[in-house]
C-alpha cells in the first residue's frame, strides 16, 4: 500500500475542473487499496505542501491547478512549487500533474532534485466545456476526464510511468476517433484539444508507485497551443 496526497484548490472555472479530476484520480488510488489524504482549499500553499510532505511522506502527490514552465500554483494563485527553488521537497516521492507547462522545467527539475518520477505537460493542458460549470455532467469534458482517470488507474494498479504515458496516449486516440464520427459543432475543437494534450504529455523518472526501476523519459516537447480551458498562469 502506498501513501497518496491529493492537492487541489478552486480559484476559477478551470480549477473547478482540475479539482474534480484530482478527486476522481484519488478515488482510483483508494479503490486500489492505497491510503489517500487531501490538501485542499486555502491549505494549498508552499508551507502547506511542505508540511504535508514532511509529516505524511507520500509516495505519490496528485497536483491539480494552474502552472507554468517552472512553477505550480495553489490557493489565490500563490506559488507552491518553483523549479530550482523549493522543489527539493518532492525528493523521494512521485507526482502526477494536471497543470499547464510543468513538464518543461518543473518536472525535470524535481527529478534532478530527487523525485523518483513525475509526469507533466509541455504545453497548456486544454479541454472544451459546455459552459454549465459542472464537470461531472459536461459532455465535452468527459473525454478529457477519461484520459486522466484511466492513466491514473494504471499507476494505482502497479503500472509503470511508461504505462501511464501509453495509456494516456491510447485513450486520447480512442476519444479522437469517437469524436471524429460526431456531428457536434464542437467536435473538431475537442479533437484539437485531445491531440494537443496527447502530444504534450511527458514522464520522467523510474519504476512504479511502490518500486524504483530503470529511469525512463517519454514524450516529445512541441510548440505551445492556447485553447479554451487551459490551466495556465500568466
Amino acid at each position: 500500500m502506498a501513501r497518496v496526497l491529493a492537492v487541489s484548490c478552486v480559484n476559477d472555472e478551470a480549477t473547478i475542473y482540475a479539482a474534480y479530476w484530482i478527486g476522481l484520480m484519488a478515488q482510483e488510488f483508494r479503490a486500489a487499496g492505497h491510503e489517500v489524504r487531501g490538501l485542499t482549499g486555502s491549505a494549498v500553499t508552499e508551507q502547506g505542501l511542505l508540511s504535508s510532505m514532511e509529516q505524511y511522506q507520500p509516495d505519490l502527490v496528485l497536483l491539480g491547478g494552474h502552472g507554468s514552465s517552472n512553477l505550480f500554483t495553489g490557493s489565490g494563485y500563490q506559488t507552491v512549487l518553483l523549479a530550482c527553488t523549493n522543489d527539493q521537497m518532492m525528493a523521494g516521492s512521485r507526482a502526477l500533474f494536471v497543470s499547464c507547462l510543468t513538464g518543461l522545467s518543473l518536472v525535470p527539475s524535481m527529478v534532478r532534485k530527487g523525485a523518483v518520477a513525475a509526469q507533466g505537460f509541455v504545453k497548456e493542458f486544454t479541454w472544451m466545456i459546455s459552459g454549465d460549470g459542472v464537470p461531472s455532467t459536461d459532455p465535452y469534458a468527459a473525454s478529457f476526464t477519461r484520459t486522466l482517470v484511466e492513466a491514473a488507474r494504471i499507476i494505482a494498479r502497479g503500472g509503470s510511468w511508461q504505462d501511464w504515458y501509453r495509456t494516456f496516449t491510447r485513450v486520447s486516440n480512442e476519444e479522437i476517433a469517437r469524436w471524429g464520427q460526431s456531428n457536434d459543432s464542437l467536435a473538431a475543437s475537442v479533437i484539437m484539444c485531445l491531440r494537443s494534450n496527447a502530444s504534450a504529455a511527458v514522464v520522467s523518472g523510474a519504476g512504479t508507485l511502490t518500486e524504483e526501476g530503470a529511469a525512463v523519459e517519454e514524450g516529445v516537447p512541441v510548440l505551445p497551443l492556447v485553447i479554451l480551458g487551459a490551466l495556465l498562469i500568466s
